[in-house]
Formats: structure tokens, sequence, C-alpha cells
């Protein structure tokens, strides 16, 4: 096994040496390091005896470095930049990175346009972002914050309300203005001549899909309408952006599409869920700094 005590010298003499290349002088080298000027005269006395050449010249006041000391520098150089690397791949970040996880449907209509404004707000900081439609995954104790669709109630977590939401019908003005001309959610029977709701599987007992909606709003069974089957909530609502039907909708989860106008609500029937969206933290557990920013923008508690 080699030993590098045997064929180097201090490391420290390295980084002494280096900051006099850089710097062409003891005094700003001295500065750079938070040591006096005898210090690093000392220490790079010392290398030089221990090289058996000169490194610097000395013409009074005036500090050239020698032909064996640019050779040398220039390779110190890289060694210390390689160094450095390595030991930041493993080092512990001054700040660490902020871990939050959502479902599909938030991450993708909400989250990461919160986060962009984060990122360029003066309490930005690192941020990685998981995305599960598991719940189990969800609330992971490898993440600092999760975003969980419930009644509030999470045990070993504390949870605060993030985006409540009516579920509205909701399209393009086009196929809007279609569903209206049909009287589509007046509470008569659907007719056929309707546009098609933008169905999807419901993955967790706790979300509300079209068949839900229009039991507990008093529709007619989801039997009765003309259906388009989606892959994912997310997929449905990208069909309905696409004009290809109507998506059910949550107010608050898809507000940017209902400002845009990209999306109007249909009809005045709406229904409120028992649950929410959440934004959940660990109970009884220390909060680093990065993660108390990231939480209180997501609440705008800023």
């Amino acid at each position: 096994m080699k030993s590098y005590r045997k064929s180097l010298p201090p490391l420290d003499s390295l980084l002494f040496f280096n900051a006099v290349a850089n710097n062409r002088s003891l005094n700003s080298a001295a500065e750079e390091l938070f040591v006096t000027q005898a210090a690093v005269s000392k220490r790079i006395q010392r290398f030089e005896d221990w090289l058996g050449t000169p490194l610097f010249s000395r013409d009074g006041r005036a500090l050239q470095i020698t032909e064996a000391g640019t050779s040398l520098a220039a390779d110190v150089e890289i060694a210390l930049d390689f160094l450095e690397r390595a030991i930041d791949k493993v080092k512990a970040p001054e700040q660490p990175v902020v871990r939050i996880a959502a479902n599909a449907a938030v991450s993708m209509f909400w989250l990461y346009g919160q986060l962009k404004e984060f990122s360029l707000s003066d309490v930005s900081c690192n941020v990685s972002v998981s995305t599960t439609d598991s719940t189990a995954e969800l609330l992971s104790e490898t993440h600092d914050l999760a975003i969980v669709y419930c009644d509030g109630k999470v045990p070993g977590w504390d949870a605060i309300t993030l985006l409540s939401g009516e579920l509205v019908p909701a399209a393009t003005p086009e196929i809007a203005k279609l569903a209206e001309t049909t009287a589509m959610f007046d509470g008569t029977a659907p007719t056929g001549d309707e546009p098609a709701l933008l169905e999807y599987a419901n993955l967790t007992p706790d979300w509300i899909n079209w068949q839900i909606w229009l039991r507990q709003t008093g529709f007619a069974d989801i039997s009765a309408w003309s259906t388009i089957p989606c892959n994912s909530y997310v997929h449905s609502v990208g069909k309905a952006l696409k004009g290809e039907g109507i998506v059910l909708a949550n107010s608050d989860l898809l507000e940017t599409e209902f400002q845009s106008g990209k999306l109007v609500r249909i009809g005045e029937v709406g229904l409120t869920p028992k649950k929410s969206y959440f934004l959940c933290c660990k109970e009884n557990a220390p909060l680093s700094q990065s993660t108390k920013k990231l939480r209180d923008f997501l609440t705008n508690d800023t």
C-alpha cells in the first residue's frame, strides 16, 4: 500500500504555495489565508527546503516565481481542484435540499408553478420533488414535506390546509357553450347530444370522479352519459384543454387554467368534498430553516 505521508509534504503547504503563486504577494496570500505574512513566508521556506529547490526568487520587495514554481503551480491548481470536487461529492450541503412529495395532479397543475415563484424569491433554496399517487409513499420518512389529500388527520404529521376547492364541470369555452346549449347540467336526464365526460378510474377511495360526483349531486348514473375513458386525472385535464370533453375540475387546483380562460365552469352545480389537500410536515420533528421557508411560502405565511 502506498504511503502518501512519506511521498507528499504536509498538504497545507500546497495551500500556502497555491495562494502565493496566484497572488504573487506574501501580503495578499496572508490576507487570503487569514494568517500573518511571517507565517506564509515561513511555510513557503519549509516547503522549498522539503523540495530542495526554490519556488520563488526575491529581489527586494518583488516576488518572482521560478521555473520550477511555475511548473508546480499548474499541477497543484489541478490537484486542489480535483480534491475540492471529491470533497463536494460527500460533503453535507450547508443548505440541505428540501424534499417534498405530491401526487401527479398537484405537482403538474399547482406545485411546479409555486416552486417556480419560490425559486425566484429571496427565500429560495434547493428543492427535490417526488411524485407519487400512493399515500403511503407520500408519507415516507424520507420526505420533509408532503401534500396529501385527506381530512387533515395524519398520524405522526402536522397538517396545514393548502387547497380546498369545489369540484365543478369545466371545459374549453367552445365545449362549455355546447354544454350550456344542451342544458347539460340543469338537472334533466342526458339526451345524448351533450359533450362527453372525461372519466378516470379512482386510484384511491378518497378521490371523487364523475361517477361519484353525479351520484352525490343527484344526476343520472354515469351509464346514462357519454364518456371518454382517461388514464388518470391529469390525462382528463389534458384532454379537456384540447377541447375533447368535460373535466371534473377542482377550482383551487386548476385556478391558473380558470384565470387564463383555458377552462370555464359549466353550470352552477358543484360539490365541496369533505377532504382537501394538506401540506404535511413531521410531527414533533425539528425542521430545517429551508424547510420552514418552503412551508411558509406554500401556505402564504411569508
